[in-house]
């Protein structure tokens, strides 16, 4: 693709060059001269103040406008002579990057359209090939299944990709908690690429976090044995969870495992539960859940051993009358986690936090002899992951007015309730990006933030780096 730079900066072009070249090794870039310029590109970048008095927009032509006057005049302007966009300096790479990428891919798909005789479809894909159909495919097929980690947005979801500028024909399948993409398969590599970007440009707009699994088939198999086998892919977020970009080119298999604890098994939780080895829970949880390797074992099978633990939790409540409505209802909330919670990590930290906050309520709300500093920071410890929980919630725990509590809390620990809980907070976030290869974004929510942009914000004030520059060194 051919694009012509016409800049009043040389120096300014020159970047714009290198910048442009360094991406693609199908793109010409030119420096043209503002007074004799070339005509023979796809795409200008135009400099906005060179229009009318040194350069005429060429018909029809594509053309991206950079200004430094930030004006309505200015927008409406490129808006009358059809540009692409305006892109006001300073601007960031990363947008130039991606309207050139849009603009590329437009021009290699007429280039193919160009190259072929025109035709109608004849390999429309619907929903009864997918559910009930047996339908052999006939050209070579990509599936992407998307999931988002909030499912309202998958109407959201499909309008984008809708209006993707994918290089090949694709239709669009939306079922209730993932998104179903058929593509004609004519080159991976290409449609690889358009998902990259694709996700990219996703993150710059909803702060739900996608998992893309791709898969490519070349058999002569139906639609329907394909849905089955994304539908299972699905299912493997449970241990993937979100923020993933894969292509998988093998079918996925669940390994055997019996679901139930075993006589030696239940000795040990009896063990660890009466003696409040709260590390030596948390150990056993990690081991047992959160280091399997593939082959993974079916997610339901997961789930009715986590329900197994349970029951051993529910004989030691019972064993110690630990009856009161909050931890029932404690209980019953980590119960429709284990049963409903996507992601096996969000599972194991609920449920976690469940045991420690149960192991403390079980001996009386708090230590009887514990100053009133050790009540508070060990209800902050059992109860930092919750983003809900606050002083008041504490104050009513410990049935103590909160001003009173904020008041005493302040006077004997030296600092704030809020700065306490903080420390402990961005304490914990800290350990899981040394350990773990979590997300961002999971970390944030696993230590009690409500969105990881404000978590960066307040990591970044605290420890004097971002997340990521913490995690990498």
């Amino acid at each position: 693709m051919n694009i012509v730079l016409l800049m009043k900066d040389p120096l300014e072009a020159q970047g714009l060059k290198w910048l442009l070249t360094s991406q693609w090794t199908d793109v010409q870039v030119e420096i043209a001269d503002v007074h004799n310029p070339t005509t023979d590109a796809y795409l200008y970048i135009i400099d906005m103040t060179l229009l009318d008095a040194d350069f005429e927009v060429p018909p029809h032509a594509v053309w991206l406008g950079i200004s430094s006057e930030r004006t309505f005049q200015t927008v409406y302007k490129a808006l009358s002579l059809k540009a692409e966009d305006v892109l006001f300096r300073p601007f960031q790479p990363d947008r130039l990057i991606r309207h050139i990428q849009q603009i590329r891919f437009r021009w290699r798909n007429e280039l193919a359209q160009r190259n072929r005789p025109v035709q109608q479809r004849t390999d429309v894909i619907t929903y009864e090939h997918l559910l009930i159909g047996e339908t052999e495919v006939q050209t070579p097929v990509l599936l992407s299944l998307i999931a988002p980690s909030h499912i309202e947005e998958v109407d959201h979801l499909v309008r984008e990709l809708e209006m993707h500028d994918f290089p090949t024909t694709y239709d669009i399948f939306p079922f209730s908690d993932f998104v179903l993409v058929i593509h004609r398969l004519i080159d991976l590599n290409t449609l690889q690429e358009a998902y990259t970007i694709f996700y990219s440009q996703w993150k710059l707009q909803s702060d739900a976090i996608l998992t893309i699994y791709l898969h490519t088939d070349e058999s002569r198999t139906t639609y329907r044995s394909l849905y089955k086998r994304m539908r299972r892919l699905h299912e493997r977020i449970f241990y993937d969870g979100y923020d993933v970009l894969s292509l998988e080119q093998e079918e996925l298999h669940w390994r055997e495992m019996d679901p139930f604890l075993s006589p030696l098994e239940q000795r040990k939780w009896v063990e660890m539960l009466e003696k409040r080895q709260m590390i030596a829970i948390r150990e056993w949880m990690e081991q047992d859940f959160l280091t399997v390797e593939a082959p993974f074992p079916d997610p339901e099978m997961v789930r009715v051993r986590l329900t197994s633990i349970l029951a051993q939790v529910r004989r030691y409540m019972t064993a110690h009358s630990v009856k009161s409505q909050t931890v029932e209802q404690a209980y019953r909330t980590v119960f429709e986690t284990v049963i409903r919670e996507p992601v096996m990590y969000q599972i194991i930290q609920s449920f976690l936090a469940f045991i420690a906050d149960l192991l403390q309520t079980s001996e009386g709300v708090m230590r009887r002899e514990g100053s009133l500093v050790d009540k508070v920071q060990e209800r902050m410890q059992a109860n930092y992951w919750d983003a809900t929980w606050s002083l008041a919630a504490c104050a009513e725990e410990l049935n103590i007015h909160k001003s009173t509590l904020s008041r005493k809390y302040a006077s004997e620990a030296g600092k704030s309730f809020s700065n306490s809980l903080l420390e402990i907070r961005i304490s914990e976030a800290k350990r899981l990006l040394r350990e773990t290869d979590l997300a961002i974004a999971d970390v944030s929510q696993s230590t009690g933030f409500t969105h990881a942009t404000y978590f960066s914000k307040r990591f970044k004030e605290e420890t004097g780096r971002t997340p990521y520059q913490f995690r990498v060194g």
